[in-house]
């Protein structure tokens, strides 16, 4: 009787059991199971050694499946990542761009950086537009800024700046150097974000470090009371802040705040527009003196201090820390709680000025200090802060800047107040000055970092107060930016909907566009533009040239204010003053224009034949210029080359047959010619 398939795949099961086993557990002849044992055998054989053991997966196909199914994951978010870099998730994060405008010579702090830190608020701030060079120059003498807002110059921006300060006077005194000073501070960011930086100012060679910055340590972006927090432990923010390079980890965190965005209230848009950067920061309002928010700050401040100098000095970048100052007198306490171990600010804050109004000043200066350290609104720096940093220089053989006690010398009783300040903690336009000067002396006092100066070289200070080139303007941009400030909280609980900017009557041109700067989307630049050639026309050159100066120092690297400057000291026949201005022009672009009047000015120099190129070049940008083709045609005369000069008089006469001495100069060319 034939095996059934049931016994068969039993035997083949168990061959292992031989032959009178299987029998027995199958109830069957030995012989039937013997015979079909062999069978099997036989076939192995034919089959090969393969067979034998091929009875499932084998040890490294096992491993190789295994390898797959993980990697599947793996692969995913790779290709999700190269997927978000090349849609541009987010745009472009990096610190510094390569504009192409500048043909890759200069870097540029990125405008859009800030968008890594701030994923709660609509409205992100912005660094300088402070440019540098791409490859740093043998004689190169790089430094960085790094801090808040006011680090960054609010509310004035541009040439209110403290690190173009120190730029104007490292450069006096070390003329064969190329002296570079960028800023890259940003309003309401804190150590964390300078410690994200650290790495790739790194990669553009500095050779040193300026540091402002704590003001904004509780409420600046990922700071214990910030919107954007997420933590007090410094080290793991920091670890966020390498995760966060990522793409893939920034749509994960995008996703995530979208999620919660449902199921939290939706402030009104036009609402949400009017409030100013302090208030959208904002999450814990009240941070009391020694509580425990108070102390995390502290400890932030401190943690990420020492990661920071620890990062550069390990490069031998040295770092000068500043001390942090503020408004002691003449702002009260935002904040006031009654804690069991300290008063109500505000009641500190009364007794400082009863003690300086009968005469006590370094009473009041202690009360006032004392206020401001109880105001539990965290917008000024409290006194341990400075403890902090002028610790951790010590420690860690940095240079400590003095920027509060040098506030303090320059105030009465050394009670700082509107002497040097615009409101809570931001200099007006002589407390940045004070602060560049602090900062220079500092680098002084540190021997110019073994480069070598010459002090001899430096100008009188005030000089370098005036080539901040600030103006009307600038000064009415700032006053309107500090309007939109205290016209919101926390100076106001209850903003004036009829009050600014609502309620103001403009004030004259230079108001006006200062208004729009701060109000509109018109820009800093075109404003300072347009005022400057509305001046000019007015008759008011000297007005229009201080504006152009102060586009210059700002942008140094655009033609277009040199040549603005210029045509005015051109309209007044000043040679002198308009020369070195078209010569920087002429570095920076080839234009008809320029060497058409640079052309000019050489030739009445006595430089005809650097003239005659540079005329000939206009030429060739703009062949049909009357005024070109005649001063080429008086250069070549001048030289003797009488043809060649008729040639372009009768030219300049086909164009415009009425040009100004053009008759004249014919006559005398033919008159040379026959004779």
């Amino acid at each position: 009787m034939p095996l059934s398939n049931k016994a068969r795949r039993y035997i083949e099961k168990n061959r292992s059991k031989g032959a009178s086993r299987i029998a027995r557990d199958l109830k069957l002849e030995p012989a039937e199971v013997r015979e079909y044992l062999e069978s099997l055998a036989k076939t192995d054989t034919e089959a090969g050694p393969q067979s034998l053991t091929d009875t499932g997966p084998s040890g490294a196909r096992k491993a190789l499946f295994f390898a797959i199914t993980l990697s599947i994951p793996v692969l995913f978010f790779v290709f999700l990542e190269l997927g978000l870099r090349w849609g541009n998730y987010r745009g472009n994060l990096e610190l510094f761009i390569y504009p192409e405008i500048f043909r890759g010579e200069y870097v540029l702090p990125n405008p859009g950086f800030t968008g890594r830190y701030f994923f709660a608020t609509t409205t992100n701030p912005t660094p300088s537009n402070d440019m540098f060079l791409t490859n740093k120059p043998e004689n190169g003498f790089r430094i960085f800024v790094i801090g808040g807002s006011s680090a960054a110059g609010y509310p004035y921006g541009y040439n209110g700046t403290f690190s173009r300060v120190v730029k104007d006077m490292l450069q006096d005194v070390m003329p064969n150097k190329v002296v570079e000073v960028i800023n890259v501070a940003t309003a309401a960011i804190n150590t964390y974000t300078l410690y994200d930086q650290v790495d790739e100012i790194l990669e553009h060679s500095p050779d040193a470090i300026m540091i402002y910055s704590g003001h904004n340590e509780y409420y600046g972006a990922l700071g214990v009371g910030s919107a954007e927090r997420l933590g007090s432990n410094p080290a793991f923010v920091r670890l966020y802040l390498r995760l966060q390079r990522l793409r893939t980890f920034m749509l994960i965190r995008d996703g995530i705040v979208r999620v919660t965005s449902l199921f939290t209230p939706k402030p009104d848009d036009s609402a949400e527009r009017t409030r100013t950067l302090m208030e959208r920061v904002v999450a814990e309002r009240s941070i009391p003196l020694d509580s425990r928010l108070y102390e995390r700050g502290k400890l932030q401040l401190e943690s990420n201090l020492g990661a920071i100098t620890r990062k550069f000095n390990t490069k031998d970048v040295p770092v000068f820390i500043g001390s942090l100052t503020s408004n002691l007198k003449d702002h009260p306490p935002f904040e006031s709680v009654r804690l069991d171990n300290h008063p109500p600010a505000d009641e500190v804050f009364a007794r400082a000025q009863a003690a300086l109004s009968a005469g006590n000043p370094d009473e009041a200066l202690e009360l006032f200090t004392y206020a401001k350290d109880l105001d539990a609104l965290r917008f000024r720096a409290p006194t341990s802060f400075n403890e902090i940093i002028r610790d951790m220089a010590g420690r860690t053989g940095n240079m400590y800047v003095p920027v509060d006690e040098a506030f303090r010398e320059n105030s009465e009783d050394g009670i700082i107040g509107f002497n040097l300040m615009l409101e809570h903690l931001h200099p007006n336009r002589r407390g940045y000055f004070l602060m560049g000067i602090t900062y220079f002396e500092a680098i002084r006092d540190a021997g110019f970092l073994g480069r070598k100066a010459d002090l001899t070289r430096l100008q009188p200070v005030d000089s370098y107060y005036d080539r901040m080139h600030m103006t009307e303007f600038d000064e009415r941009v700032a006053w309107h930016r500090v309007q939109t400030l205290t016209n919101s909280w926390p100076f106001v609980t209850e903003p004036d909907p009829m009050g600014y900017p609502r309620g103001y009557r403009l004030q004259g041109l230079a108001d006006s566009l200062a208004f729009q700067v701060v109000n509109s989307p018109l820009r800093w630049d075109e404003a300072k533009v347009f005022l400057g050639e509305r001046l000019r026309a007015e008759g008011r050159s000297d007005e229009a040239l201080a504006e152009f100066f102060g586009l210059i120092r700002d942008q140094p690297a655009n033609d277009s204010p040199y040549v603005f400057a210029a045509r005015i000291y051109l309209n007044r026949n000043d040679f002198q003053s308009a020369r070195p201005l078209l010569e920087s022009a002429l570095k920076l672009e080839e234009s008809a224009y320029v060497t058409k009047m640079l052309g000019a000015i050489e030739v009445d120099a006595g430089n005809i034949d650097r003239g005659i190129i540079l005329l000939e070049r206009s030429l060739e940008l703009a062949p049909n210029d009357p005024q070109a083709l005649f001063n080429l045609s008086g250069a070549y005369g001048l030289k003797g080359r009488y043809v060649d000069a008729l040639d372009l008089a009768r030219r300049v006469e086909r164009l415009n047959p009425d040009f100004p001495g053009l008759r004249s100069w014919m006559a005398q060319l033919q008159f040379a010619i026959d004779r």
